[in-house]
């Protein structure tokens, strides 16, 4: 453990060292940059109301899906689907070809993002909170369990208006409001912790990953 800890100091040092080598001007330039470009990663972009509210009216109708209720950390009544239902519903396939014209503008903005192959993950939900249910607890969307690992990005459109019901991000002190049609995206590691505020109103938002693809 010695050995580690003393090899681990000395790796420090050879960074920090390095650092002050780039200079001043090197870093300010840098730094200019990233504030540019938006450096907590969340980006905001947007689908049609019509195809939110056709989602929304297809989650009220599906009778051949089973909702499945959820009250530990996270209450809501969830409808899990499968990519394949863009061949049989048209409010899912226009949805995903909006949400792939967002993911574009997602990785012309943070072009490295988009350096390893990746995916929208074939799963997806729509997730229905009634009035003061929500995701309560801080969570991250990747971990070792099997399904998760390879969730490289997180996507979500708000179907209904909650300007109190929206997403906190706990590192990044952000904030996001609910409106429809409007979808973020991040990454899906700790860094991007985050939890729904819960409201008095009624929510429902649909959600999923970008995978990597190996």
């Amino acid at each position: 453990m010695k050995v580690v800890r003393r090899k681990l100091v000395k790796d420090l040092d050879s960074i920090r060292s390095c650092r002050q080598r780039l200079g001043t001007r090197q870093r300010s330039v840098t730094v200019d940059r990233v504030n540019e470009l938006t450096p907590n990663f969340i980006y905001e972009g947007w689908v049609d109301k019509k195809v939110c509210d056709d989602l929304l009216r297809y989650y009220d109708e599906c009778k051949y899906l089973r909702k499945t209720s959820y009250t530990d950390g996270k209450h809501s009544t969830d409808l899990h689907l499968h990519r394949m239902l863009e061949k049989s519903e048209d409010c899912i396939l226009q949805y995903m070809s909006q949400l792939s014209d967002v993911c574009e503008k997602y990785f012309d903005l943070f072009p490295y993002a988009g350096v390893m192959p990746c995916k929208v993950s074939e799963l997806f939900n729509i997730q229905r909170y009634e009035p003061n249910e929500g995701y309560k607890v801080w969570h991250w969307e990747r971990s070792d369990r099997r399904g998760t690992r390879d969730r490289h990005l997180v996507w979500m459109t708000y179907l209904s208006d909650n300007p109190d019901g929206g997403t906190e991000f706990e590192y990044q002190n952000k904030y996001v409001s609910a409106e429809v049609g409007k979808t973020i995206i991040w990454p899906a590691d700790w860094t991007h912790t985050h939890r729904g505020r819960v409201c008095n109103t009624e929510k429902t938002i649909i959600t999923g990953w970008i995978d990597l693809d190996y």
